[in-house]
């Protein structure tokens, strides 16, 4: 079988502003670029996916010296929310907020106030969720770096989807 050569360049453009070449060693962060060289009538010139990718060159169990994404795609970079200065993605959220088991439906909320970004974390918990706040409020700031408040809402009140839900809501 003959080996297929890829027509794609692809890129990651870093969370600096600036599209960068997937480095020989070590690994990338930011938004995935990528550059159709097949198209004849209307080529993709860096096309921005807008999905947020980590890349390494580092060789793997299989001997591939080829680029690989670490863990998939992590999320949207159109997505992202500032808490204090540090940048958040609402998949990174929801994989701690699920963490949780006793914790049916949640959903991230982010407002302006005195010209900061504030998050607060509305979940449902169908028991009485004695503790839940604080060790979900310890868990997203020891792994994020964040300090995000945390507040239990009545069963029902969030809304739901059947398809893909809408985690991040901007609340004014």
């Amino acid at each position: 079988m003959q080996p297929v050569w890829s027509e794609f360049i692809f890129e990651v453009h870093g969370d600096a502003g600036s599209v960068q070449a997937i480095p020989n060693s070590g690994t990338i962060t930011g938004e995935l670029v990528a550059t159709n060289l097949g198209r004849w009538g209307s080529p993709l010139i860096r096309y921005r996916t807008g999905d947020r990718v980590e890349v390494t060159r580092e060789s793997c169990a299989c001997g591939s010296p080829f680029p690989k994404m670490i863990g998939g795609i992590r999320g949207r970079v159109d997505d992202m929310f500032t808490v204090r200065g540090v940048n958040l993605y609402p998949s990174q959220v929801e994989d701690l907020v699920r963490r949780h088991a006793a914790i049916a439906e949640f959903l991230i909320e982010v407002k302006q106030v005195r010209g900061m970004e504030e998050v607060t974390i509305l979940y449902e918990c169908p028991e009485t969720g004695d503790g839940i706040a604080e060790r979900l409020g310890n868990d997203l700031r020891l792994a994020l770096g964040a300090r995000i408040a945390c507040r239990q809402v009545p069963v029902g009140s969030l809304p739901r989807s059947d398809v893909k839900s809408r985690r991040l809501i901007r609340a004014t």
